[in-house]
């Protein structure tokens, strides 16, 4: 029955180019236009390489200050933190870090590149897949040795084709040897470089970092899924210390990427409310969705009305309203479900054109041209988006159908 009503379905596309135009039209380009934001959403809070413990990751980069009523937030810096949460129980691993920036000069061009002073914890909290070399482990970092580890869009831009290991690039004003080359990570995500290098080789640290306010965070890997723990603990901690003279309290802000994506960080360090986000972003695409499935309804009622004599000799010859409804859904499916295939293609090209775009605007830090990756949960929730889009814009004209009075019909006359 499936395979019959495929070959009626491209029967039905070729009787009516035009209108077969207009419906694919407009199915891949919102298809195309919920994969990039899906895409974007998903590089930000799913659990992708290399953020495979995103889910036990918390990110501490805020530290509120209290004094006479007024608060005050910042970035902490790297003494206040190695100080204060070194030995969280609820904790199974912290790492600290901190991204600057700087430009390199080759061939008379500059450019510029993400820079990330980090320890040798950081690589235990994430899974970066190593194309050549290792990362720096916790002596390295102990002594000072400058070292580097570079993605492979740096080494391409650096080395091309060329052996990276053992060669030296230049940072601030001194030369950092290439110990490892890693896969790159999304430009959206926190633990993105293109460089990462010891946090004891920051010669300005002493420069920005004061007691408390500073220019570094903190990922806080937790022993289990249970991140109240860690967010209790934290407030615990903190409670009734006096760490500045005349300061009231001190707290600090500790959430995953998703609850910082939500923007639900609460100024008291309450457990972070989520779900309301994720709702509305769900009634955004919806509402984005039903625009172009109002025009499909449109367009699905003139194929139908078009079709009125085969839908009434179908009648005629004992076949009911659930069986034409379902057919006719089906078709609608199938439909948007090519629509849907040829707006994945069109993101991928469209979101290459759309970092290109963003390039032009700051050509110095340039993101990668594959920013834009399309997971398996993306292709999942597109192919979703495409079953969801031919059931909006095709029941409705189904059920129409369904109610055609089968003797006007057969007489080529349309009363739907």
């Amino acid at each position: 029955m499936l395979k019959n009503y495929i070959k009626l379905t491209f029967k039905v596309m070729l009787r009516k180019k035009y209108y077969t135009a207009l419906t694919l039209v407009g199915i891949s380009l919102t298809i195309m236009i919920v994969t990039i934001f899906a895409s974007f959403i998903d590089q930000i809070v799913s659990a992708n390489p290399p953020e495979v413990n995103r889910d036990r990751t918390l990110i501490l980069d805020k530290v509120s200050v209290y004094k006479d009523g007024k608060q005050t937030d910042a970035m902490p810096s790297l003494t206040f933190l190695q100080k204060n949460i070194n030995n969280l129980e609820s904790t199974e691993t912290i790492s600290y870090y901190s991204t600057k920036e700087f430009v390199s000069f080759l061939n008379g061009k500059a450019a510029g590149h993400a820079l990330k002073f980090t320890d040798g914890n950081f690589w235990k909290i994430t899974d970066f897949k190593f194309l050549e070399g290792k990362p720096f482990h916790a002596n390295e970092v102990k002594k000072g040795d400058r070292v580097a580890v570079i993605n492979e869009k740096t080494k391409a831009y650096f080395f091309n084709e060329n052996e990276a290991l053992g060669k030296t690039i230049n940072i601030y004003g001194l030369s950092f040897k290439v110990i490892g080359v890693v896969k790159s990570a999304t430009p959206f995500s926190k633990v993105y470089a293109d460089v990462y290098v010891p946090l004891t080789t920051d010669v300005n640290i002493q420069h920005t970092d004061k007691e408390i306010e500073g220019t570094y965070s903190a990922l806080l890997l937790a022993k289990t899924n249970d991140l109240k723990k860690v967010r209790a603990e934290l407030r615990t901690h903190f409670k009734g210390k006096n760490m500045i003279s005349g300061a009231d309290s001190i707290k600090v802000q500790a959430f995953t990427a998703l609850e910082q994506f939500s923007k639900s960080s609460s100024k008291n360090d309450d457990e972070p409310e989520y779900g309301k986000t994720v709702v509305i972003i769900l009634v955004v695409l919806t509402l984005f969705m039903l625009i172009p499935a109002i025009s499909l309804v449109n367009i699905n009622i003139t194929r139908i009305g078009e079709r009125a004599e085969e839908i009434g000799v179908r009648k005629s010859f004992g076949a009911t309203s659930g069986t034409l409804v379902a057919q006719l859904v089906i078709e609608n499916i199938i439909i948007t479900l090519i629509g849907g295939l040829i707006g994945l293609g069109l993101a991928v090209y469209a979101s290459q054109l759309l970092v290109q775009l963003i390039n032009t605007f700051d050509p110095l830090f340039k993101m990668p041209t594959n920013s834009f990756i399309i997971s398996w949960q993306v292709f999942l929730f597109c192919l979703f988006s495409c079953l969801l889009l031919g059931l909006i814009s095709g029941v409705y004209p189904a059920w129409k159908m369904s109610r055609m009075n089968v003797i006007y019909a057969l007489k080529g006359g349309n009363n739907i």
